[in-house]
């Protein structure tokens, strides 16, 4: 049996590298499992593998959950007189794909994304395929190198100064509040009413 083993980068950390193991049998739940643990990542977020080309374009998805109806789907319709639309990419579930069913280039490259909402992105190339040694449980992270930082600065609050920055706050907030009761007393006129 073999093993892959794949290199998982982050664009915008140059000191975060994971090298993974994992058998050619593995699904692809498998990888996200062993990624999350390694990465410290929740996982209590969606996930999704990309199989891409060489130039990193989405070619196919491999989701933890398929939340999109494709028996619904309109049809594409051909028209030359407008661009081509761009055809949508097939997508499968994690727990239904083994790696080995993904695989089809000596360098295939994937971008696992997780938390949709606020989305990290990890680019994944297979390096090289090796030969599954009976005595490793796989899958298994073979090298770790740096923190993967999640945390984001916290937005820093205005500083209050003593009781007078208080006190020029909460004339500002009564000023807004006098302004918007002056706003309210606009007079009707009757339509009779000339000008």
């Amino acid at each position: 049996m073999h093993a892959y083993r794949f290199r998982m980068l982050h664009e915008d950390q140059e000191e975060f590298l994971r090298d993974f193991d994992i058998l050619s049998s593995h699904t692809f739940a498998d990888f996200h499992n062993l990624i999350r643990q390694s990465v410290e990542l929740p996982g209590n977020e969606l996930a999704s593998f990309f199989v891409c080309d060489r130039n990193w374009r989405k070619k196919k998805e491999v989701t933890l959950i398929n939340m999109k109806d494709d028996a619904h789907e309109p049809e594409e319709e051909d028209d030359d007189r407008r661009s081509p639309r761009q055809t949508r990419i097939p997508v499968c579930e994690m727990d239904k794909v083994k790696v080995k069913d993904i695989i089809d280039d000596p360098h295939q490259r994937l971008l696992y994304e997780y938390d949709f909402l606020n989305p990290k992105v990890f680019f994944v190339e297979l390096m090289r395929i090796l030969e599954a040694d009976s005595k490793t449980a796989y899958p298994l992270c073979v090298k770790s190198t740096g923190a993967f930082i999640t945390a984001v600065p916290p937005i820093a609050e205005p500083e209050l100064n003593g009781e007078e920055d208080e006190v020029a706050l909460l004339s500002e907030f009564d000023d807004i509040l006098n302004n918007e009761d002056d706003d309210m007393d606009v007079p009707i006129f009757d339509a009779d009413t000339q000008f």
